[in-house]
């Protein structure tokens, strides 16, 4: 009888480890089932941040302020660069403009804009990020871009403020800047030269492109228009 009650006793302990055991494993994996679940769908979706610097850019070499633009940036033969960098300094020479790269000491970033239309006013609007917040320069001439610079007739400096700056740079973003070649195939007699020079983090790029009609590098350049706040009619035939 001893033996009996002894072997049930036995048996229901066995039993109840058993089912305990069990229990603790459904518990276990429910609980990390659910923790599964909480995790996928409580995750935060965060969107892939595209940053094409440094790209094509090259490490910058600092140039005299009167040398505009470093040698080798617009063409592989010699006599194609030294025409194109001849026409485009003398509008930034006329404007008083110095090399973006011998600012790179003092500005941590900086672009230039130079727009230069075959029968309209040249201009340039250069924005910059300094340890003293961001700005905005815009220079016009009263020439022609496709004729003779002209004289200065604009010349006004303002404080940008970091929505204006940020929102231009998320265009930059979206552009692909900094992988843009410096010239596309695209050309003409008559219409426009969009230039775009950027300095950041100690390296140069330039994009030139002529009468682009749409696009993020277009829309970017369009954005330091507007904030120039030109006498000059976005919506009409003379932007081009």
């Amino acid at each position: 009888m001893k033996r009996l009650v002894l072997g049930l006793a036995i048996s229901i302990t066995t039993f109840t480890i058993g089912v305990t055991a069990a229990m603790l494993h459904l518990t276990r994996a429910n609980q990390e089932d659910l923790a599964s679940t909480i995790k996928i769908s409580d995750a935060p979706t965060v969107p892939a941040v595209r940053s094409c610097f440094p790209g094509l850019s090259r490490e910058i070499k600092e140039l005299p302020t009167h040398v505009y633009f470093p040698r080798g940036t617009f063409y592989p033969k010699p006599e194609q660069e030294k025409f194109i960098v001849e026409w485009y300094s003398k509008y930034l020479r006329g404007m008083g403009e110095v090399s973006l790269c011998s600012l790179a000491d003092s500005e941590a970033e900086s672009y230039r804009f130079l727009w230069l239309r075959s029968f309209h006013r040249p201009v340039a609007v250069r924005v910059w990020r300094s340890s003293d917040g961001y700005f905005l320069n815009v220079k016009e001439l009263n020439g022609a871009g496709g004729y003779e610079p002209g004289t200065l007739i604009t010349n006004r400096t303002r404080q940008l403020t970091n929505p204006e700056w940020d929102y231009f740079v998320n265009l930059l973003e979206r552009s692909c800047y900094w992988q843009l070649a410096a010239e596309a195939d695209e050309s003409g007699f008559d219409g426009a030269q969009w230039i775009l020079e950027g300095t950041k983090g100690g390296r140069y790029h330039l994009v030139d492109r002529w009468s682009p009609q749409d696009g993020d590098f277009r829309a970017a350049c369009f954005e330091l228009l507007k904030l120039a706040n030109l006498s000059i009619d976005l919506e009409s035939e003379d932007v081009y």
